[in-house]
C-alpha cells in the first residue's frame, strides 16, 4: 500500500463519517420509532417512566443529601481540626480585640515591640 492508497482510504472513511453525521437525526428518529412504535409510544414511555421513577427519585434524594453533607462538613467539621480556609483567632495580648493566631505566632517579639511603641493603638 502506497501513501496515495492510504490517503484515498482515509478520504473515503471521512466521507462516510460526514454522511453518517448528516443523517444522524434521521437515524435517531428511526431508532426511536423502532424502540417506541407510534401506535404504542405513549403507553411504553409511561410504563418505562413509572419503572424508572423510584430510581430517579432516590438518585435526586441521594444527590441532595450528599451535597448537604459536603456543605455541612466544610462549614462545621473543619472548625475543630483547623483545616480549610478558616483562620484560628485569639485574644490579642494587651489589647481587648481578637487577632489571627498565625500573625502573633509568626513574630511575637515584633507584636510586643509594636504594642509598647503604640499603647493606645487598636488592632484592625
Amino acid at each position: 500500500m502506497g501513501i496515495e492508497e492510504i490517503m484515498k482510504y482515509v478520504v473515503e472513511k471521512l466521507k462516510e463519517a460526514l454522511l453518517w453525521l448528516e443523517n444522524f437525526a434521521g437515524e435517531a428518529v428511526a431508532w426511536f420509532d423502532g424502540v417506541f412504535p407510534p401506535e404504542t409510544r405513549t403507553d411504553k414511555i409511561t410504563h418505562w417512566f413509572h419503572l424508572a421513577l423510584p430510581y430517579l427519585a432516590a438518585a435526586v434524594v441521594l444527590t441532595v443529601v450528599v451535597c448537604f453533607c459536603r456543605c455541612c462538613c466544610k462549614c462545621c467539621c473543619r472548625r475543630g481540626r483547623g483545616g480549610g480556609g478558616m483562620v484560628k483567632m485569639m485574644k490579642a495580648p494587651g489589647r481587648n480585640v481578637r487577632m489571627a493566631r498565625g500573625v502573633f505566632e509568626s513574630n511575637p517579639r515584633g507584636y510586643f515591640r509594636t504594642l509598647r511603641a503604640n499603647p493606645g493603638d487598636h488592632l484592625c
